[in-house]
């Protein structure tokens, strides 16, 4: 074997062994580009998990607080029944008030109770 012959041998092995590395190397990658895709549709699987759960925990306190504000209505209608009825009873007051002290109404008010009742002295 002369040397232009084992130069070439050599050579050849080195190709080979490179060729080798570069399809280990080729097959490495694609592993862990496939592993870091199926990584990421888990993590995209828990975080839309995550959301759900957030939802449907959301809708809970969304039902809950209707069910409190249905409660309520009653006891607010109430509330507003009875304060127009005070305002009508103070404005109902005022105009008793005017017409009995109010420009000689309380004599009015004396005759007519003169009339209906008997006052005497014993």
């Amino acid at each position: 074997m002369t040397e232009a012959e084992a130069t070439q041998s050599a050579l050849l092995k080195m190709a080979q062994t490179i060729g080798g590395l570069v399809s280990s190397v080729d097959t490495l990658t694609r592993q862990w580009r496939d592993q870091d895709e199926k990584a990421s549709i888990g993590d995209l699987h828990q975080k839309i998990d995550r959301v759900v759960h957030d939802f449907r925990t959301l809708e809970g306190l969304v039902k809950a607080a209707i069910s409190d504000i249905a409660d309520m209505k009653p006891i607010v209608d109430a509330v507003e029944e009875a304060k127009l009825k005070a305002s009508g009873a103070l404005t109902a007051g005022r105009w008793i008030y005017w017409l009995v002290f109010g420009s000689g109404g309380g004599m009015a008010v004396l005759w007519i109770a003169s009339h209906f009742f008997q006052v005497t002295l014993k």
